[in-house]
């Protein structure tokens, strides 16, 4: 017998028109769906995980909503409220939960501190927008529906094929049993009466293809159109002795805020032997600038004084002063590599063209580190990605190891 919220006069299912509704509504455990933007996928877990918690809740059960980040996470939260009736949920906005009249606690949480993610029992989650959402957070999410066996919705856009989302989805695709995998595009929107088939043209024409393909398509793009093939990119357990190193520093001093995702100060290590290059460290930080300052005295000891150490010189005399001021302060400490400046001319596209190069050519390798998967999904991202830090880190440190190596391989 269902619970009385499903048969209330004052309760109703948002429209979900039959594609989006099967995307979701299915007996299987791992639910996988890739969709367009503005396709539905939103409105139709918050419909599945409102069910989940009426037909499968109680006093102090846990259902879980998650995004990348507390921004995104609170449209869902905001959103969710607008389908229930008033007098049947209570609401807490500082800790973005949702408590339904069974005591059934839906949840709303980023999972930018995978960390913070683990302990619970949860009886079912939803996990928005997981291509951005990292690999590390979809593992405790995945240890606290353990002792529940609950269900899980994992949605979102297609974001290039180096992400934990896309493997699932293609487990999903061909067919692993307690999977369902389905895929909603733009034409399902436009057909379904939710999208206007002016504004896909428009998206069509004023967008890359592969940008298109990728958020109005759900399909992945082809290594061909990216920038950076990673597909050609490996990763490997060491790096010869004989190699001339350099970290090259992109500066963001800002320290991390609920619910926004700034930029992040990146020291990129990069080894080159001549030939072949390989990507050694990458340091990702977001603090003050008196932390970023330390920090990079005590990477630069680490480092040693084989390992030039490059800051980004911008146009005018600002830049030239902050060089000379990170000359001055690394000259104090012991060990420490020479520093030189990394000239910032041209787009970023220009000064990343000859490490995409080499990346793509398959002279570039990558240390085997905890830190791969964010350089990985940055590299396939670039340059529409929300962020591209590590790939001007990475970028400015070739470019001065290998200053006048050609590229073999040229496209357009």
């Amino acid at each position: 017998m269902k619970p009385d919220l499903l048969v209330r006069d004052d309760y109703q299912r948002p429209s979900l028109y039959p594609k989006q509704e099967a995307a979701l509504f299915t007996d299987a455990r791992y639910g996988v769906v890739e969709a367009s933007t503005k396709s539905g996928k939103t409105v139709g877990c918050i419909a599945w995980i409102i069910e989940q918690a009426v037909t499968d809740g109680g006093p102090h059960r846990n259902f879980w909503w998650i995004a990348p980040v507390f921004s995104v996470t609170k449209i869902a939260f905001r959103r969710l409220k607008v389908f229930l009736p008033r007098d049947i949920y209570e609401s807490n906005a500082t800790e973005l939960t949702v408590t339904l009249a069974n005591g059934s606690v839906i949840w709303f949480k980023s999972g930018d501190k995978p960390d913070s993610l683990y302990g619970e029992d949860v009886y079912a989650a939803v996990i928005d927008e997981a291509t951005r959402v990292k690999e590390e957070a979809w593992h405790a999410i995945r240890s606290t529906l353990t002792a529940t066996g609950g269900p899980v919705r994992i949605i979102g856009n297609v974001k290039g094929r180096r992400n934990w989302a896309y493997k699932m989805a293609r487990k999903a695709e061909a067919g692993t049993p307690n999977y369902h995998y389905a895929r909603l595009t733009v034409h399902d929107a436009v057909e379904a009466g939710i999208f206007d088939e002016a504004e896909a043209d428009d998206a069509r024409d004023t967008l890359p293809a592969a940008v298109f393909r990728e958020l109005y398509l759900a399909e992945a793009a082809d290594s061909e159109e990216a920038f950076f093939d990673t597909s050609q990119i490996a990763i490997v357990a060491g790096y010869p002795d004989h190699v001339r190193t350099a970290r090259a520093w992109d500066f963001a001093v800002t320290e991390p805020k609920t619910g926004q995702d700034p930029d992040w100060t990146v020291g990129a290590k990069l080894g080159f032997d001549g030939r072949h290059t390989y990507v050694i460290d990458i340091i990702r930080r977001r603090a003050s600038p008196d932390k970023i300052a330390r920090l990079v005295q005590l990477i630069a000891a680490q480092d040693g004084r084989g390992c030039d150490q490059l800051f980004e010189e911008e146009h005018g005399a600002a830049g030239k002063m902050m060089v000379a001021q990170f000359k001055t302060l690394l000259a104090t400490v012991e060990g420490a590599g020479r520093v030189y400046p990394a000239s910032v001319t041209g787009g970023k596209m220009v000064r990343a063209f000859h490490f995409a190069s080499a990346c793509n050519d398959r002279r570039v390798s990558v240390l085997e580190a905890d830190w791969n998967t964010e350089l990985f999904t940055e590299l396939d991202d670039f340059p529409e990605g929300g962020h591209d830090d590590q790939v001007d880190a990475t970028a400015h440190a070739f470019n001065h190891l290998a200053p006048n190596l050609k590229p073999r391989v040229r496209w357009l």
